[in-house]
């Protein structure tokens, strides 16, 4: 029983030595001109993982620490920069930038001991020529930390203009520094910077900058001055990045460039290269209802024989509110045509009417009604929202609709053209008998961002309109007659772009 206890102990012993962090070999500390012996630092080893204390390491960079026992957090600062490890933890907080290593911060006897590769890796990407761990030589060089926030400067030439990137170690606001250009000369005083003139003065030029002039002028303001090539037309300062002040210059061939590209990009905006096609109603909204047909199955074979026309024909985008038998919201199909930045919003319907002597087709623009015949094709088609809630129009009263359509009348003479265009071509090319382009108050044209229509093809409450309005052939003239009416519209529109 005596070695059965003896045992016990061994094994529990042996367990608890593999799982202690082991001495391993020291980390040789160089320091670069400086005129500092070499040193080392002790390290130990862990789970295979090679770790340093982080009091020590901050020893040797000349940082300050503050440990919080409560929250079991040690805070290395240098210069302004602050870097927090947690006891047991594998993330590492420098500024407002959270690192992960692979393994976590051990405590042991009061010492905070860091995995060395993963954290000398965090402090050289803040302080790349100052710290660099060599993993082959075991060997950790550092150059003097001195009393500096901007880093460095890189001038970078783009294709529209130059850009200065200062690295920082601490975080400026755009309100902290101050651009300012005279004789050939560009200024730019920071509150708040430290610079070492010798070191930033050997910055590589490039571009428009041809020398670099660092100073600091006072104990809270460091100038740099660049000497510039060309005269500075356009001038701009960014801070993005936390530990980054980015300056833009754009000279006057850069704003020839620039401004050609965006009168190209203005022009592209502008081309008629994507349609959306509305086919009305659909679902449980059969629209007009016929002797034999629904409005919702013709307008749904119509749209998709345009839709193969344009896109047979011309490399125009087409998308459609709907491409089965269901019923979108009256507002969604106008949000679905500005959310895809769509150029124009055809919606395709059929009319009817009480009388059944009543033929024809017409062209509707969103507006106030300027007839009776318009305010009832307006209030048939309207009639949709009983399918849908009805306090989501509530706001549309008469005057609430003046108004909405007062805010879209950018794009109704647009409309109203197009709707022109579109009319003429029906009433030719479908020998239907021209009933005219017509304004109403059509919801489902409301807040379209783009020249709109509403094409009320023919008579569904018409016995030979009707049979017209099932077959194939008539259908495909439609589409053909809308086709050419929009390629009518985007010749004219285009010609002056």
């Amino acid at each position: 029983m005596h070695n059965f206890y003896r045992n016990i102990l061994i094994i529990w012993l042996l367990q608890l030595a593999f799982q202690c962090p082991t001495y391993a070999q020291s980390v040789a500390v160089k320091y670069r001109n400086l005129n500092q012996p070499e040193t080392s630092l002790p390290t130990v080893e862990h789970n295979n993982v090679i770790f340093v204390s982080l009091y020590r390491f901050a020893g040797v960079l000349n940082g300050a620490t503050h440990f919080d026992n409560r929250t079991k957090k040690l805070t290395l600062t240098l210069e302004e920069v602050t870097i927090v490890a947690t006891a047991f933890n594998p993330f590492v907080l420098v500024g407002n930038n959270m690192f992960q290593m692979t393994s976590e911060t051990l405590l042991q006897d009061n010492d905070f001991l860091v995995p060395l590769n993963d954290f000398s890796a965090i402090i050289t990407r803040f302080f790349p020529d100052r710290v660099y761990y060599d993993k082959a030589t075991n060997t950790l060089e550092i150059s003097e930390f001195r009393n500096t926030n901007i880093l460095s400067i890189q001038i970078e030439q783009k294709a529209n203009g130059n850009l200065i990137r200062m690295v920082t170690t601490r975080r400026f606001a755009e309100a902290d520094v101050r651009l300012r250009d005279r004789h050939g000369w560009l200024y730019a005083d920071i509150y708040g910077g430290r610079v070492d003139s010798v070191a930033l003065s050997q910055t590589t030029r490039q571009g428009i900058v041809r020398q670099i002039v660092p100073q600091q002028v006072s104990d809270k303001t460091a100038q740099i001055g660049f000497r510039l090539t060309e005269p500075v037309l356009e001038k701009q300062v960014y801070v993005e990045n936390p530990y980054e002040i980015l300056i833009t210059l754009k000279t006057k061939n850069n704003i020839a460039d620039e401004l050609s590209s965006e009168l190209e990009r203005e022009r592209k905006k502008w081309l008629l290269d994507k349609i959306v096609i509305d086919p009305g109603h659909g679902g449980k909204d059969p629209g007009a209802v016929g002797k034999f047909s629904y409005e919702k199955d013709i307008t749904l074979a119509i749209a998709f024989k345009l839709r193969k026309l344009i896109q047979e024909r011309t490399k125009i985008q087409v998308l459609m509110t709907r491409e089965d038998d269901r019923l979108p919201k009256l507002k969604d199909r106008t949000e679905f045509a500005n959310r895809n930045q769509a150029k124009l919003f055809i919606s395709i319907h059929v009319n009817a009417n009480p009388s059944r002597r009543l033929h024809g087709v017409s062209t509707y623009f969103l507006g106030p009604e300027k007839s009776d015949e318009a305010r009832e094709v307006a209030l048939l088609e309207n009639s949709v929202i009983k399918y849908e809630s009805e306090s989501q129009y509530d706001d549309l009263s008469n005057e609430n609709f003046i108004l909405s359509t007062m805010a879209q009348n950018v794009y109704n003479f647009e409309s109203e053209d197009l709707a022109a265009m579109v009319q003429q071509e029906l009433a030719t090319g479908c020998d239907l008998t021209d009933l005219g382009v017509r304004q109403g108050n059509f919801w489902v044209l409301l807040g379209a961002s783009m020249p709109n229509i509403i094409v009320e093809t023919a008579f569904i409450s018409n016995r030979q309109e009707e049979k017209r309005l099932n077959s194939a052939e008539f259908q495909q003239q439609v589409a053909e007659a809308i086709f050419n009416g929009i390629m009518k519209f985007k010749q004219k529109y285009e010609k002056g772009i």
